[in-house]
């Protein structure tokens, strides 16, 4: 199996370095659409993006936001396969050629996207402690995701309007209101308060504060994404009828956000494992990237659908986004 890059950036290199140790995959080369060569890297360089298509029989494209459904849509049309990072898309009408093919046409090709704090081990947990009803339903969610920045991040693309579509949001909060939306069940409402105080930027946010509801679920939930938290730190809480599920920290390639560990508190009659006892479970390795890697492979090759973050997840994540962004109060100088 072939694979080809689309975009060549620090993303990409973490993906190659697992398809490297990968039985049956080789490269066929990398493009980059912001016309930056790797030199270090022993792969071919296209200046040509279709002819790198032509030449792989999957695309890993993480590129400026911008540029992910131009670049899918290609592929696919090509009848490729392919594994988009997160944001699929600026806005969910960018999306829209990708639906009418996908409905249109027979294509047999995978189509994934890198939503993959899903993967994560403690969230993998706390999906199956939601589903097995142990501690009763969700009431609500209340999940915090923020970072420092240095000052290149000012000029950087993801504080380019234009080529990202927003700000920390769109960039990072992301990942969070993806998982919450996935463990939720879904969220039919949702408002905001934006700033761009710090960054003085118009439309690209620095902090984004979101109110999250399900009116058929009776369910509620707040998020908080923030590029002035001042340390990087992660945190997801989680409470239903009997009792209350907290992650706080996450591993990630960076290994800013500290250690993992997940907190079980059942009472009102929960139990977990048979025990009304607290549980305590510390995740040491950060597996997800491996499993996207290897379920996109396995998916690829047997010809089956990509069972984590498909078209429909993209799809709805992006409502939700452009839901923020059309009906937001924003506070700026």
């Amino acid at each position: 199996m072939k694979i080809g890059f689309i975009g060549f950036g620090q993303f990409a290199l973490l993906r190659k370095k697992i398809l490297d140790m990968t039985d049956g995959i080789t490269f066929s080369g990398y493009y980059e659409p912001q016309k930056k060569i790797n030199f270090d890297q022993d792969l071919a360089y296209f200046e040509d993006v279709s002819k790198l298509i032509d030449s792989s029989d999957a695309l890993l494209i993480s590129t400026p936001t911008k540029f992910a459904p131009i670049y899918t849509l290609e592929a696919l049309k090509k009848n490729k396969n392919v594994f988009c990072e997160k944001p699929p898309s600026r806005t969910l009408a960018e999306l829209s050629e990708i639906e009418k093919l996908l409905s249109k046409s027979n294509l047999n090709c995978v189509l994934a996207y890198g939503f993959n704090h899903r993967l994560h081990d403690s969230v993998i947990k706390i999906k199956e402690l939601i589903d097995g009803n142990n501690l009763g339903k969700v009431l609500w969610m209340r999940g915090r995701y923020g970072k420092e920045v240095n000052d290149s991040y000012k000029t950087s693309w993801r504080c380019n309007k234009e080529l990202n579509g927003g700000g920390i949001l769109i960039d990072q909060g992301i990942h969070l209101l993806d998982l919450m939306n996935f463990l939720s069940g879904g969220f039919d409402f949702v408002q905001s308060v934006l700033s761009s105080n710090y960054l003085n930027i118009k439309g690209v946010e620095d902090n984004a504060f979101l109110n999250l509801m399900s009116k058929k679920d009776g369910l509620a939930a707040s998020l908080h994404s923030t590029i002035t938290q001042w340390r990087y730190l992660f945190s997801l809480e989680i409470f239903l009828e009997k009792g209350s599920i907290v992650l706080n920290g996450l591993r990630t390639s960076s290994g800013n956000y500290g250690d993992e560990i997940l907190t079980i508190h059942p009472e009102r009659g929960g139990k977990v494992n048979n025990s009304e006892d607290d549980l305590t479970f510390e995740y040491n390795e950060n597996n997800s990237w491996k499993k996207e890697m290897s379920t996109f492979i396995s998916a690829c090759k047997e010809g089956i659908k990509y069972p984590y973050s498909g078209f429909d997840d993209a799809k709805t994540i992006m409502k939700l986004i452009d839901d923020v962004y059309e009906n937001a109060i924003w506070m700026d100088r």
